[in-house]
């Protein structure tokens, strides 16, 4: 199976900047494992429902990461809290 390459959004750089190093550093981990598989799988990986382009969630603790695959790309979007999760998924289109 081929590897993916992730990339950070300037709004996902932005959101792990206003998180603790010990909060980043789990984020971070959670997210290499998106390179080898970024499919949903178990509790962990949804699919986002109801929208026209396929948008994944990635839970991590209390945050949620948001990307999307392009090609061989995970795109990561936006990296929130649960509480602010759901205002970003009602925005998405």
């Amino acid at each position: 199976m081929d590897k993916f390459y992730i990339v950070l959004s300037p709004h996902a750089v932005k959101d792990l900047d206003g998180f603790s190093d010990t909060v980043c550093t789990r984020i971070a981990g959670a997210i290499k494992v998106l390179e080898e598989n970024p499919f949903p799988r178990g509790k962990l990986i949804k699919k986002i429902k109801g929208k026209r382009s396929d948008y994944y969630r990635l839970r991590v603790d209390k945050y949620r990461v948001f990307y999307m695959i392009e090609g061989s790309e995970v795109v990561v979007l936006k990296i929130l809290s649960k509480k602010d999760a759901d205002r970003f998924i009602s925005n998405l289109n």
